[in-house]
């Protein structure tokens, strides 16, 4: 049986042609199919669980945040099915995403998404009626993981755990590219939000060194919300968000580092959501345990 890194490798290089005909397209806004691709929708990679609020679990249900530029459907909805299988309630929703083009999500304003978690959390605790419950996020759905307990009332009340896989909590530089936008000091910072904006990724901004959530971070007397049990999970081999950025040096978080229990398993930024040595260490979050869910292996190094 193929791993899930050889299965996204092959679905990967199937979708370049698409991928390498946007450039082109990109001049001309309007001749643009929003349509989601028939390659995306045909992968047995893409499809997440339905949202069934009758499901019923001893454990607390689970809400699945994707990272920015995804969906419900991909990102986190292989370990959806996974934490399915092992009986937890697992619920996910498309945040931040534009009129058109709905399936892209996380470009959206994030104090705005926040507003639409916190509602979809509000939800799923009413519906279960569960008396708290999980947050799993993954790079931008990690950070909101831990930004929606701190900003939204009630919120930190009603979450028990939080894992977070590369959150950006003290600014993404996106491979040093906001180096570049920095340099030039409010000028430079001005244009850039100007022209993300004009992209459609206020949240883009947001996360970025000395973007607004980034300093909403900084300004806190505590990022991790009282009664939340928070594990930040991180890659020694992330260059995208390296552990440095994800850190969250508090007492009441656990900072873990994929190499402590796989030191062979190079997976990079996107590859923590579908690697399953990392896997292991959500549940072992999620459970409050030190088992060996799931043996070591290579993830995604991108």
């Amino acid at each position: 049986m193929m791993s899930i890194a050889s299965h996204l490798s092959a679905f990967l290089a199937a979708c370049s042609a698409t991928v390498a005909a946007l450039p082109s397209q990109v001049a001309n806004i309007r001749s643009l199919d929003f349509s989601i691709p028939s390659a995306l929708i045909s992968s047995h990679l893409y499809g997440a669980p339905d949202n069934n609020f009758s499901c019923k679990s001893s454990r607390n249900p689970v809400v699945m945040l994707h990272g920015l530029s995804a969906d419900r459907e991909v990102d986190l909805n292989l370990l959806q099915y996974e934490l399915n299988s092992r009986g937890y309630c697992t619920f996910s929703q498309t945040y931040g995403a534009h009129v058109i083009p709905q399936w892209i999500g996380g470009l959206d304003d994030m104090t705005k998404s926040a507003v639409q978690i916190a509602d979809f959390i509000r939800e799923v605790k009413e519906k279960t009626g569960a008396s708290k419950v999980d947050i799993v996020g993954h790079s931008e759905g990690g950070v909101q993981s831990i930004y929606v307990p701190m900003t939204q009332p009630g919120i930190a009340d009603i979450v028990e755990h939080v894992v977070a896989l590369g959150p950006a909590i003290h600014g993404a530089t996106y491979f040093g590219f906001t180096d570049l936008w920095y340099i030039g000091g409010s000028v430079t910072r001005v244009l850039v939000g100007e022209v993300v904006d004009l992209l459609g990724c206020p949240a883009c901004e947001q996360l970025a060194p000395d973007g607004l959530v980034t300093n909403q971070f900084a300004a806190s007397k505590k990022i991790a919300q009282d009664g939340n049990k928070v594990t930040v999970i991180t890659s020694s081999h992330d260059t995208l968000v390296p552990q440095a950025v994800s850190k969250i040096d508090e007492s009441a978080v656990k900072n873990v580092v994929v190499q402590t229990t796989c030191p062979d398993d190079k997976v990079g930024h996107a590859g923590l959501a579908w690697d399953k040595s990392v896997w292991r260490l959500i549940v072992n979050a999620l459970e409050e345990t030190d088992e060996e869910v799931y043996p070591c292996e290579q993830g995604l190094r991108f």
